[in-house]
């Protein structure tokens, strides 16, 4: 119908702008910058008040299912809790 094919030419007029983006910044992208980070930002006070490390972007994924979540918000598990319950 004249909708399905109006529609299929607005989806690739979409795709078509949107793709030069990733493409991009993948042929650009050569590594991560190096990041510099002091001995005192790797650490945090626990719930119990004792200093742990913080996890990183670069640690193995831990749990049961293989992943890992780095959080950056106190209310992170309130507002994410679909992604941090178990299966």
């Amino acid at each position: 119908s004249r909708f399905a094919r109006m529609q299929l030419v607005v989806q690739g007029m979409a795709l078509s702008a949107a793709m030069p983006v990733p493409v991009a910044a993948f042929i650009t992208a050569t590594q991560m910058p190096p990041c510099h980070q002091h001995e005192e930002e790797k650490f945090f006070l626990n719930a119990k008040g004792q200093m742990e490390t913080l996890p990183s972007i670069w640690d193995s994924p831990t749990g049961p299912h293989g992943v890992s979540v780095t959080s950056t918000s106190h209310t992170e598990g309130e507002r994410c809790c679909w992604l941090l319950c178990p299966l």
